[in-house]
């Protein structure tokens, strides 16, 4: 077996649940086993099933975290910022997790959905709510700003915009390419009144920031 002294500061169960969010993220529910993670993490299984008796367990604690995580990200977007500027730093986690071949954990489960428990499920749909309620507070921001109102409701637009965004993260995978996750980056960038290109133009500035601090 594998040992990483690396996460010699790490305990046992934190080392197995950042493995797992790995795995689920890059493989789904259904792509990974306990022998798996044990290999990953230098321990025997009966060591995951003591603080995980079973895979719902570990799963429920790896979606649970998630969603904290995800929670402290939006509750640290400064509403004092620009709007667009809001909407990206929205953005950006997204993008930069597709490049380390990881998507949306919410995402990846609600594809294998109906095979999970309804622990697991009912934090999952909180999951998409937060994200929802999040960007209809931002458009809401928005119709005050501009002084005119969309054509539907911030919260039914903010249920096609995040959809739009996971089809993005999700299909980014198949298509190995964001281009989808960009067009809906671009959607949400317009609707708070920015230009479509905005996105592109953050993109191309992070690249040249790379290209910059890589040795020649």
């Amino acid at each position: 077996m594998k040992t990483h002294s690396t996460h010699a500061a790490q305990s046992v169960r934190d080392q197995l649940l950042q493995h797992a969010s790995v795995l689920i993220r890059q493989r789904g529910y259904n792509g990974f086993s306990y022998r798996d993670l044990a290999e990953l993490v230098g321990v025997k299984t009966s060591s995951i099933h003591y603080h995980f008796p079973a895979k719902d367990d570990l799963v429920l604690e790896v979606v649970r975290l998630y969603r904290e995580r995800s929670q402290a990200r939006l509750a640290a977007i400064d509403i004092s910022l620009p709007l667009a500027e809001q909407a990206w730093q929205y953005i950006r986690p997204l993008r930069s997790d597709i490049e380390l071949n990881q998507i949306c954990l919410a995402g990846m489960l609600s594809a294998e959905v109906l095979a999970l428990p309804d622990a697991i499920r009912v934090p999952l749909q909180a999951h998409y709510r937060m994200n929802e309620d999040w960007i209809a507070s931002l458009l809401r921001r928005a119709e005050q700003a501009r002084g005119e109102r969309y054509p539907v409701p911030p919260a039914a637009l903010a249920t096609v915009l995040y959809g739009a965004i996971q089809n993005g993260i999700i299909t980014a995978r198949m298509s190995g390419s964001k281009d989808r996750l960009d067009a809906a980056a671009d959607m949400l960038m317009g609707a708070v009144g920015s230009s479509l290109q905005t996105v592109q133009a953050h993109v191309a500035d992070e690249a040249a920031k790379v290209a910059e601090a890589v040795p020649a």
